[in-house]
């Protein structure tokens, strides 16, 4: 998160929440944790996190120019399922299906999750992802997302495409959630 200390953030403004994320992938390449606050309470951003509706607007975009998502899916329940499919211009289908292991609305989401390129189907390990949803004092919501992969990232690949694309998607999150 930003170090408040140094230099104020304020977090009543899209422009400042956009600055309070921080993406961290761990020294091994194996997990990563997502830090970021919304301008809206922990029911409202559990909601956009789950609700096809509201993925449809912010999930693609952080995906290039012209990305479509084609399929969006979820039952946010203990052992429901989503199933999203994003095609990109010259790439083709990136594919997420995901399990959700634990539901504690509006306050945690966990989920197994596979990612396939092209028109595969999931095969090996999950990706296991934790998302809390803290409330604060003044009515924003502290998210943190906890990301542990099957197969370690390369570092600067992770930061350029990864974190880079998750970074515009929740920023246009914030945006949905705070209107």
């Amino acid at each position: 998160m930003t170090d408040h200390t140094a230099t104020p953030v304020d977090l009543s403004t899209l422009d400042g929440r956009r600055g309070s994320a921080k993406i961290e992938l761990s020294e091994d390449g194996s997990s990563y944790t997502c830090v970021r606050v919304f301008g809206a309470p922990p029911e409202r951003v559990f909601r956009a996190f789950t609700d096809p509706e509201d993925l449809r607007v912010w999930f693609p975009s952080g995906a290039p120019p012209g990305s479509e998502l084609t399929v969006c899916e979820s039952d946010p329940i203990d052992g429901g399922r989503y199933h999203y499919v994003l095609v990109i211009p010259e790439y083709g289908p990136m594919a997420w299906h995901g399990t959700y292991t634990h539901i504690d609305r509006p306050d945690r989401l966990d989920a197994d999750e596979w990612f396939v390129m092209g028109e595969g189907e999931p095969e090996g390990p999950p990706t296991a992802q934790t998302l809390t949803f803290q409330p604060t004092d003044d009515g924003l919501t502290l998210m943190t997302m906890q990301v542990n992969m099957p197969e370690p990232e390369d570092p600067e690949e992770f930061m350029e495409q990864s974190a880079a694309g998750l970074s515009t998607s929740l920023a246009t999150l914030d945006q949905l959630v705070s209107s």
